[in-house]
């Protein structure tokens, strides 16, 4: 701040936790009013929020190239609780992938691909 700056060092990796904070927030608010916003806009595919193309805003597409770095996801780890917010097929539960890419003959067969673990009990 003393030669004029923000106070900030590093806005690039700055800017990064800030988007890996948005993305946390997507796995554990999914029943906010935030989140049914953006799924409306972007769409959910497999339990996941669209890529949006070109029409996507600049914090989209910021948000697209975090994920396509896997820096989130080398970073968190998935513990699946009561199973209310893991995706039986698409989450990686057990092991190092999901059973949708484990078992792909396996996939093709229900027809209730999204459904949570907590779903697939009941």
């Amino acid at each position: 701040m003393e030669v004029g700056g923000l106070g900030i060092r590093r806005i690039r990796e700055f800017n990064t936790a800030l988007l890996g904070k948005w993305c946390w927030r997507m796995l554990v608010e999914r029943e906010s009013l935030w989140f049914k916003v953006l799924s409306a806009r972007y769409g959910l595919s497999e339990g996941r929020l669209g890529a949006g193309g070109c029409h996507a805003s600049l914090w989209w597409r910021d948000m697209e190239v975090l994920r396509r770095e896997e820096w989130f996801q080398d970073n968190v780890q998935r513990v699946v609780g009561n199973g209310e917010n893991t995706l039986f097929w698409s989450d990686v539960w057990v092991g190092e992938v999901s059973f949708r890419v484990r078992y792909p003959r396996l996939y093709d067969l229900p027809m209730h691909k999204e459904e949570s673990m907590l779903g697939c009990v009941s």
